[in-house]
């Protein structure tokens, strides 16, 4: 009698299931070929310098071709023909660093992030200064943000940092999707695909269609929010950048600016902020008081300016003709034809 053949138990390979070998070896192949493949996508990135940061040889000429000022900066903010930064967010992004290139002789990048505070700030003056040891000025734009309490200075909208920082935290956050998008970019625009960003970073938000601001009328005589409230002068942001500055020659000219706003976004500030604002901006001006051709120029307050709503396209964002002033009254200053620490024209 023929004997029956032998089937394998539920634990026992059959012929159509492959061998815990075969399992493994699939396994060695494809974690070295996705790990092989992720490997040379990164050293592909590092090759084409997809932000142009300059930290590694590439075969890429310099520039970008992409309107994102977080990432872009970090290509402007290390170009040579530069030496004065204008640092700081949205509310100074219409001043014109051609236009107090040649108001001061000298030159001006435009290094402002939209809805950035002081830490995003100050890392990328940084990020400038360690460009640029010779640097011939800075100009640095504040508002009332720079007046918070909080010691961890929260950012208001996500920022790079590690963009900005060291060469061991940029390799280990280089492989995204961004940036390959971004090496795309920078391949199109070395083969001529692309038209180059403007190295300067100047953008004239009042391009477009025209924006009528229409607030109501504000009362006569304004009575500022916080009024009897006792200050807190307890400003982590200015230590900290008193801690920046530090490692600039002291003869190192430096323009702090509090933008201009509506008289309504004045009135519209939480109590205590609007109470701690003037000690906020004097202590700012205590860090540039022993510079030359240095100055804290407080365009903040009730005044013409303030009062015009043609001046505004919106209540913190003022117009070309107030840039036009602001761009004076920094010329001024760093070609020391005004005294320091002086408030810029109402």
């Amino acid at each position: 009698m023929k004997a029956a053949a032998h089937q394998p138990g539920p634990l026992e390979p059959g012929p159509e299931q492959p061998a815990p070998q075969a399992w493994r070896r699939f396994a060695i192949v494809f974690l070295g070929v996705f790990f092989g493949g992720l490997g040379s996508i990164h050293v592909a990135l590092v090759a084409i310098d997809p932000y142009d940061t300059g930290r590694f040889p590439t075969f890429l000429k310099p520039g970008i071709s992409h309107d994102s000022k977080r990432m872009g900066n970090a290509s402007r903010g290390r170009d040579p023909q530069f030496d004065v930064p204008i640092l700081g967010n949205l509310r100074n992004e219409q001043l014109d660093p051609e236009r107090l290139s040649v108001a001061t002789g000298m030159s001006f990048v435009q290094l402002t992030t939209p809805g950035s505070g002081p830490r995003e700030h100050m890392t990328t003056m940084r990020y400038f200064m360690r460009h640029h040891p010779q640097l011939a000025a800075i100009v640095l734009n504040v508002d009332e943000r720079w007046c918070v309490h909080d010691p961890r200075l929260p950012e208001g909208y996500p920022f790079p940092f590690w963009l900005y920082r060291g060469d061991i935290e940029y390799l280990g956050n280089l492989l995204r999707t961004r940036a390959i998008m971004y090496a795309h970019k920078r391949i199109e625009l070395a083969f001529g695909l692309a038209p180059r960003s403007d190295p300067r970073g100047y953008y004239d938000y009042e391009i477009g269609p025209p924006r009528v601001f229409a607030p109501p009328d504000p009362p006569a005589t304004a009575v500022m929010p916080g009024a009897g409230l006792a200050p807190n002068t307890y400003f982590p942001a200015i230590e900290e950048c008193e801690r920046v500055l530090a490692d600039l020659r002291l003869d190192t000219p430096v323009v702090i600016v509090v933008p201009p706003v509506h008289i309504g976004f004045l009135l519209r500030l939480p109590p205590q902020v609007a109470a701690d604002l003037p000690a906020c901006k004097d202590a700012l001006a205590r860090r540039v008081g022993g510079r030359p051709r240095s100055a804290l120029l407080d365009f903040m307050v009730d005044g013409p300016i303030s009062r015009n709503p043609a001046n505004f396209i919106d209540p913190d964002h003022y117009r070309r003709n107030v840039a036009r002033i602001v761009e004076a009254r920094i010329a001024e200053v760093l070609n020391a034809r005004a005294p320091a620490n002086e408030a810029g024209p109402q």
